[in-house]
């Protein structure tokens, strides 16, 4: 007999992943009563998405944040308060872990290999929600720095800042990648000033670290070629990666990976890539795809940005 009301039953649960040395890891909660490996998870909460509310339990239970799928990877059945709660299951790609949270003094957590996860997971039904996560596919967005200033003829090239209309476009444009759901794993960009510049503006709007951006000098006056090396010395754990650089070499590396290809990269236009292979040492022109390309003067339409997880 159901000794709670009838809400409680309906549930949604976090299924908090990462990648480490090319391997999917999941990470487990143990229960409060049995202490056996479970998902975070909870009752939906009446004011949020079943999605919303798994990435709360993901925090209070496990102590960790990120991406949230908005697509449900299935459902499994639980026997608890005298019913059946019926759970729905989200892919979290894990992007922070805390050191403490909320109840970190009654949990233990743990990540496991998937394999492993999927033997020790209670209960068995969520064994075969899990067996559905597979590594994400590899996105690569590509970003030219906004306009720059020539005012100042005695500037080295490097130094070169942005003059008033990049300042203006920057900050619109990464306002249009946030509300595409675009969201890097790792941001690398040229060390030149105009480049670091649009891509400190952009990470402020799409909340990505300052600190965590990356400076890669090869980028600046990189050729396609150089670029594509880059490309494919990228970590295999950082699945959704945005490079900040300077023209020709944006726009030349695009057209590796595109037919047709684009005539140009307008500065501080955005051409987001995905690609088929699971590493990024092989990616290829056959296995890639054109999922945006936007810039501050294109007219924006509701249907411009995809899913980065599509």
């Amino acid at each position: 007999m159901k000794t709670k009301p009838g809400y409680w039953y309906r549930q949604s649960a976090a299924a908090p992943v990462r990648v480490i040395d090319g391997q999917m890891e999941v990470l487990l909660v143990t229960s409060l009563r049995s202490g056996r490996w479970i998902l975070p998870k909870g009752i939906v909460e009446r004011d949020m998405a079943p999605c919303q509310s798994a990435a709360k339990e993901a925090w209070e239970e496990a102590g960790v944040q990120g991406r949230m799928e908005v697509r449900s990877l299935g459902m499994f059945q639980t026997n608890k308060w005298g019913g059946i709660c019926d759970v729905e299951v989200f892919r979290m790609d894990v992007t922070k872990i805390a050191d403490q949270w909320p109840e970190s003094d009654k949990r233990k957590r743990k990540w496991f290999k998937l394999s492993d996860a999927l033997k020790e997971i209670h209960p068995d039904s969520a064994s075969q929600i899990l067996q559905k996560i597979t590594l994400q596919p590899l996105r690569l967005t590509l970003v030219r720095h906004a306009k720059s200033s020539r005012d100042d003829i005695r500037l080295d090239d490097f130094m070169r800042p942005l003059n008033d209309r990049g300042r203006r476009d920057a900050p619109e444009m990464g306002r249009r990648l946030r509300e595409g759901s675009i969201q890097p794993d790792l941001m690398v960009s040229s060390p030149a000033k105009r480049a670091i510049k649009t891509a400190r503006i952009i990470a402020g709007e799409i909340d990505f670290p300052e600190a965590d951006i990356l400076e890669a000098a090869e980028i600046y006056e990189a050729a396609a070629g150089e670029l594509l090396m880059l490309m494919r010395r990228l970590p295999e754990e950082k699945r959704d990666v945005m490079l900040v650089g300077h023209n020709p070499g944006l726009t030349d590396v695009a057209n590796l990976f595109l037919r047709p290809g684009i005539e140009n990269i307008p500065t501080c236009g955005v051409v987001r890539l995905a690609f088929d292979a699971q590493r990024w040492r092989d990616i290829s022109p056959q296995g890639a795809s054109l999922l945006v390309f936007d810039y501050p003067k294109k007219e924006i339409c509701e249907t411009q940005y995809k899913s980065p997880f599509l």
